[in-house]
Order: C-alpha cells, then structure tokens, then sequence
C-alpha cells in the first residue's frame, strides 16, 4: 500500500532522533577538545618544569657558587665567579635538544637568553613584566603561564627563582615553548580524533534517519489501510510486512486488521446466519458485473425463498425459525464456496451469484441446492423440521444491477405462484 504523501510525523521523529544526536556529537567535540587541550596544557607544564629543574642543577653543578652581575662598561652575569655572559653554547644545546626558549635573569632583567630579536640579536637587559617579577622574585615561588608576550611572540612559560647560597633569590629562570607550537601540535593530534567523533555521529544520525524512515514507512503504511477501511474499502489489504513485525508497530498493524474485521462483520455480514448481508451482497454482485463486462465472462443472478417460513414461526416458535434459517444458510455457504456468492436478501429470502457460469449450468447447480435444502432435516427440540425452497435464476447481465435482481425476483414470485419448492428460469 503507498501512501500519497509524506506527513509531518516523518520529519519530527527525524528532527528529535537526529538533531539531539547531532547536538550530542557536538557537545562531545567541545567538551573533549578542551579537555584534551587542557591536559596537553598541564603536559606542557610538566615539561617545562622538569626542564628548569635539570637547568638550576646543572649551572648549580658546573659553576658552584651564587649569581652576580659585574657592571661597568660592560655587562657581566657571573655564576660562582663563572662569567656566563659569552657563554651561549650550553643554553643553546639546551634549546636545539629540548626546543624550548632559554632566559636568566638577574632580578628583573634579561642576562643571558636564546631569545632573538627580528634583527638576529638577542634580547639582553629588557626586563620581565612587572607582575611575573612581582609573582616570581618577591613570592620567590615556581609559575606557569599559558601566555607570556615577549617582543609579539606568545610562549607557554615557566618561570624559577634564582636562589643564591643564603636562600635569598638572585634572579629567575624562564623555560619556555611557542604557543603557537603547542597549539599546532594539539591540532594535529586532535584532528584524527575529531575525525572519528564525526565519523560516528554522522554514522549514527544516518542509521537513525533510515531506521526512523522505516518506521514512519510502516505508520503510513498503517495510516493508509485505516483510510481505505474508513472510506468504506473493507477488502483493504495490509502488508504482510507490518503484520508480520514483532514490535509495537506489528501489534498495532494487528489490532488495525482486527478492527476491519469487526467492522466487517458489523456491516458487511448477517448477524444470524453469518452469511454476507444485502449490502454486501449488492456490493459483491456490482464487483461481478464489472469482472463480467471486462473480460466476458457469464455469470447468473438467482434469489430465493424458504416456502412457508411464516408456518415455521408460528408452529415451532421464533427461535426455531432462527435455527432453521441458520441451518438453511450453512448449506447454502457450502454449496456455493467457490463457485460464487450467497447472501441474506432479507428475512428469509437469499440472494445467490453464480461466477464463471451460464445459464445452463447454474440451474444443474441450483438444483442439486435445492434438492439438499429438501432433504436435509433441522433438529429443534427433539422434533425434526424439514424445508423446501424456491428460487428465481436468470442470466446475469453485466451492465444493469437492477435489472438482474428484478428479473430474479419476477421468476422467484412466478415459482411461488404456481406451487412452490422449485425453480423458474
């Protein structure tokens, strides 16, 4: 069953599956990079700190002694009498080993640095930012910062105080990496990451999108039964696809089948006799008039009557006149399973459909009914009823309904009229 259209029900399942996983995917995207970032940072720390520690021991181990600056027309920083001011070759290993930018201060300002200018210099006697100097020199404690601005260019810096011999702090040291270094580095190992991440959530919105396709697929396959049962079409067939789910939507796929069921046999089948009733009836003749005229096929009209059905009523009581009926119709039904239709015309009168069959061949079959009516014998109460019908039977023709009953029911009163218990063609 295909449904004309698409209703708003297909895009709000899709909205509320995918849009919240989209918005997951990228709550998760934001919460992870900064938690990634944040640790790289903190990993960036540690480094940096492990590297100052292995600098102050090394100077500490290589030139014993406390940090001076010797000014005259020259500047001097000596270590333990040591002067470090030309000597770059050790910072400069330090850095092309590690990396990372190397400065000494004595006090607040720059005495010996791997820090150039643009024009190739290094940058000796500019002194720290006040607040790093009041932090570092005057506290005397260690300090990281994410962001240190020194001549335009932002470092993760770690800066250590100086200590000379007698505990007082004699300068710092800064140890310190490009940010924008370390912000190329967690890009390029985020990237994969993030790759994945949107790989999944792409994945999973589409998985959820088609599986939610599916199901609005199998509502409006529902959706489209109940309108053709609501319409009147209680032949509406739905698929064996919704029928066969184990889920809810297969339950309600059930339920809906059910519902049709009923409502068939409320409108379309007669209470008592369990046959179809004359609106039904009249429907399935009009079908087979329209197969008829299609593809040339005969077909033949009959209606009958149960012959002194009032006598019945009055004798044995209403009840029994019901079970007789009930009796009668379940012979009927038998007798033209397969071979056409039978239904309750009303009170005790039948109407019967022969498909696939002319004239001559209806009567035979019409005959043998009749002579099984006759025979057989409707038990109520202990006491056995017998019944005899007559029938009226005439060509169907394929393009007038009313004209096939009417001409049923002439030859039906023509049989009563001359006797009963026969039939008239």
């Amino acid at each position: 069953m295909r449904s004309t259209g698409k209703g708003k029900l297909s895009y709000v399942l899709q909205t509320i599956t995918s849009l919240p996983l989209l918005l997951f995917g990228l709550i998760i995207l934001g919460v992870g990079t900064h938690r990634f970032t944040m640790s790289m940072y903190s990993e960036v720390e540690i480094e940096l700190s492990n590297v100052s520690g292995n600098i102050v021991t090394m100077f500490d181990a290589l030139y014993p002694g406390d940090y001076e600056l010797q000014e005259g027309n020259t500047f001097h920083f000596q270590k333990g009498g040591h002067d470090l001011t030309a000597d770059y070759a050790l910072i400069d290993r330090i850095k092309a080993d590690t990396g990372m930018e190397i400065t000494f201060f004595y006090q607040d300002t720059r005495a010996l640095t791997t820090i150039t200018s643009s024009d190739g210099g290094r940058i000796i006697g500019s002194a720290a930012p006040s607040e790093i100097a009041e932090e570092v020199l005057k506290n005397g404690n260690p300090k990281f910062y994410k962001k240190t601005l020194i001549y335009g260019l932002s470092y993760f810096s770690y800066y250590v105080p100086l200590r000379n011999q007698d505990g007082t702090v004699a300068g710092m040291l800064f140890v310190g990496k490009p940010t924008a270094e370390v912000d190329a580095f967690v890009r390029r190992s985020l990237y994969p990451l993030l790759a994945v991440d949107i790989v999944l959530v792409i994945l999973t919105s589409l998985f959820t999108f088609f599986y939610t396709k599916r199901i609005v697929s199998v509502l409006m396959q529902i959706h489209g039964f109940l309108k053709e049962v609501s319409a009147g079409n209680l032949d509406a067939q739905l698929s064996p696809s919704v029928l066969n789910r184990s889920d809810e939507l297969g339950e309600i796929g059930q339920s809906a089948l059910i519902m049709q069921r009923s409502l068939y046999t409320l409108i379309e089948q007669d209470a008592l006799t369990s046959l179809c009733n004359r609106r039904s009836g009249e429907k399935r003749l009009k079908q087979i008039m329209k197969k008829s005229a299609e593809k040339g096929t005969p077909f033949c009209v009959a209606i009958g009557d149960i012959d002194f059905f009032k006598k019945v009523n009055d004798t044995y009581g209403h009840e029994c006149g019901d079970v007789v009926l009930q009796n009668t119709a379940s012979i009927m039904s038998r007798h033209m399973d397969r071979i056409g239709t039978v239904a309750r015309w009303g009170g005790e009168e039948f109407l019967l459909i022969f498909e696939n069959m002319g004239l001559d061949a209806a009567l035979a079959s019409l005959d043998q009914l009749m002579n099984a009516i006759r025979t057989a014998e409707c038990c109520y109460q202990g006491q056995s009823v017998k019944v005899t019908m007559t029938f009226g039977i005439v060509p169907g023709d394929p393009k007038d309904a009313g004209k096939n009953l009417r001409l049923a029911d002439e030859k039906l009163y023509k049989g009563k009229d001359g006797g009963r218990n026969r039939i008239v063609s």
